[in-house]
C-alpha cells in the first residue's frame, strides 16, 4: 500500500529570522558536546557503565524540560525571554564542564546542558511557525532542521579537526577541556546574536494569540532535535495530558510498543559506543570523524528517504531500515576489533558501516512521524506525537543503562548483538501492523 506525498515548498528565510543563524551556531557547540562529553567521561576513568548512566541522565532530563517549558509558553508567552535563558543555561553548563574532575559531576552538568537544550527547541519551533500559513509549516520546520542539522554536523567536524591538530600539543584530557572552553565561547557569541535578533515580545501571551484559531494547532508543538544514532530526533508535546491517554488506536498502541523496543536497542548500541571505539584503538579525532560520517549520511539522505517514503509502504520501508541497522551493529564490533584502527583502511572500513547507520536512521526518522500521524486520529495527532517522543526518550534512557551494563559484563560483540535482537524485534512488530488495524481503544 503506497503513501500519498505531501509536497514541501522551498522556504526562503522570512524577514526577522536572522536568529536562526544564532541557533545554528549554538548547535555547533551542542554537536561537539554530544560526542565530546562521553569521551571526556572515558578520559576521567569512566567505563561503559558510566556512559550508560550518562546516556540515561541526559535522556531523562530532556523530555520533562521541554514539556514544562511548553506549558509555560502556551500559558504566558515570553518566548524571547525563555530562549535567552536557555542559551545562557547552555553556556553556563559548558563553562562548568572543563572545571569538573569527577564522572558524577560531569554526568550532572551534561544533564543540565541537555535540559536547557530541550527547553529551547520547542519555543524556537513556535517562533519559526509564527505568522506562516499552515501549508508552509513543513517548509519552515524543514528550514529549522537544516540550521540545526548542519550546525550539529559542523560541530562534529570541529571536534575532529580540533583533536587532530591541538591534540599534537596537549594531552587528551587537556585537549578536550580546551575544546569545551571554545564551545563556551561559541554559545556566548550566539547568545548575544540571539538577543539582538530574536523578535520582541508582543505581549505577555506572546505568540499564542497569533497562532490561535489555526487548523491543526498541535502541529505547532513539533520539536525536532538532531541527535546522534539512537537518540531522540524529534520531540512533540500536547497541551493536555489527557490527550496522551485517549483516542489511541490498537495499531498505534502496537506501534508505540515497537518504538519502545527498537529505541531501546538503538541505545544499547549507542551509549557504550565511544568506549568501544576508544578501546578498539581509535583516537578522539578518528571517533569524531566516524560520527561525522554517520551524521552527514543522515543529512544528505533525508530527501531521498522522503522520496522513498512517498513511493513505498511505510511499514516495509521502516522495517527494512531497522533490519539494516540491526545487521550493522554487531558487524561494527567485529570489524572494529579486527582492523588496525590506526591505519586508513581500517578507519575507512568502520566508516562505511557508520554510513549505513546514518542512512538507516534517515529512513527511520522520516517514516516514524508519518506512521504515528497515520495511526492517530486527526484531532489527536499532537498528543500521539508527544507520547511517541516520551516513549522513545524513556526507552532510550533504559536502553543506555542496559547497554552499559552488558558491555561492562560481557564485552561488546554480545552487547551489540543484543541491540540487534531488540531492533529486529521492533521491526517485526512494525511489519505486522497491518494485521492489527483497529479503531480507538477508548
Amino acid at each position: 500500500m503506497s503513501e500519498t506525498a505531501t509536497d514541501i515548498e522551498p522556504e526562503r528565510a522570512p524577514r526577522g529570522e536572522s536568529w536562526l543563524y544564532a541557533w545554528g551556531g549554538a548547535n555547533v557547540a551542542i554537536g561537539v558536546a554530544s560526542l565530546l562529553v562521553p569521551l571526556y567521561v572515558v578520559q576521567l576513568g569512566g567505563d561503559a557503565v558510566a556512559l550508560g548512566v550518562l546516556w540515561f541522565a541526559t535522556s531523562m532530563a530532556m523530555a520533562p524540560s521541554s514539556l514544562a517549558v511548553g506549558l509555560l509558553t502556551d500559558r504566558f508567552g515570553h518566548q524571547r525571554t525563555i530562549v535567552l535563558v536557555g542559551f545562557v543555561g547552555v553556556a553556563v553548563a559548558f563553562a562548568a564542564l572543563p572545571l569538573l574532575g569527577s564522572v558524577a559531576a560531569v554526568v550532572i552538568a551534561d544533564a543540565v546542558l541537555w535540559l536547557f537544550v530541550a527547553a529551547v527547541t520547542p519555543v524556537l519551533t513556535t517562533l519559526v511557525l509564527a505568522d506562516a500559513p499552515q501549508h508552509r509549516w513543513n517548509g519552515r520546520i524543514a528550514r529549522l532542521n537544516k540550521y540545526q542539522g548542519y550546525g550539529w554536523t559542523g560541530g562534529l567536524v570541529l571536534g575532529s579537526v580540533w583533536t587532530l591538530i591541538v591534540g599534537e600539543y596537549l594531552i587528551p584530557i587537556e585537549t578536550q577541556r580546551a575544546l569545551l572552553w571554545l564551545c563556551t565561547g561559541i554559545v556566548v557569541v550566539c547568545t548575544v546574536a540571539a538577543a539582538r535578533s530574536l523578535p520582541s515580545e508582543p505581549g505577555t501571551r506572546g505568540l499564542r494569540g497569533r497562532l490561535r484559531g489555526r487548523p491543526s494547532r498541535r502541529a505547532v508543538r513539533s520539536v525536532f532535535s538532531p541527535l546522534l544514532p539512537g537518540r531522540v530526533v524529534s520531540l512533540a508535546r500536547s497541551s493536555s495530558p489527557r490527550d496522551l491517554l485517549s483516542g489511541l488506536s490498537r495499531s498505534l498502541l502496537l506501534y508505540f510498543a515497537a518504538v519502545s523496543v527498537f529505541f531501546a536497542g538503538f541505545s544499547v548500541f549507542s551509549a557504550p559506543l565511544p568506549d568501544f571505539l576508544t578501546k578498539a584503538g581509535f583516537g578522539d579525532d578518528a571517533v569524531f570523524a566516524l560520527y561525522v560520517v554517520s551524521s552527514l549520511a543522515s543529512a544528505v539522505f533525508y530527501v531521498g528517504a522522503g522520496e522513498l517514503a512517498d513511493r513505498y509502504d511505510l511499514r516495509r520501508l521502516q522495517s527494512g531500515a531497522l533490519g539494516l541497522r540491526a545487521a550493522v551493529f554487531p558487524v561494527i564490533a567485529a570489524v572494529g576489533y579486527a582492523v588496525q584502527a590506526s591505519t586508513l583502511p581500517g578507519l575507512l572500513a568502520v566508516a562505511c558501516l557508520f554510513a549505513l547507520v546514518g542512512l538507516s536512521w534517515a529512513i527511520i526518522a522520516v517514516t516514524a512521524n508519518s506512521l504515528v500521524a497515520r495511526y492517530a486520529s486527526p484531532n489527536n495527532r499532537g498528543a500521539a506525537l508527544g507520547l511517541y517522543t516520551a516513549l522513545s526518550s524513556a526507552a532510550g534512557g533504559v536502553g543506555g543503562l542496559f547497554g552499559g551494563w552488558l558491555a561492562a559484563t560481557y564485552d561488546y560483540v554480545p552487547t551489540f548483538a543484543a541491540a540487534a535482537v531488540l531492533v529486529v524485534g521492533g521491526a517485526a512488530v512494525v511489519l505486522a501492523l497491518d494485521y492489527f488495524e483497529g479503531g480507538p481503544t477508548n
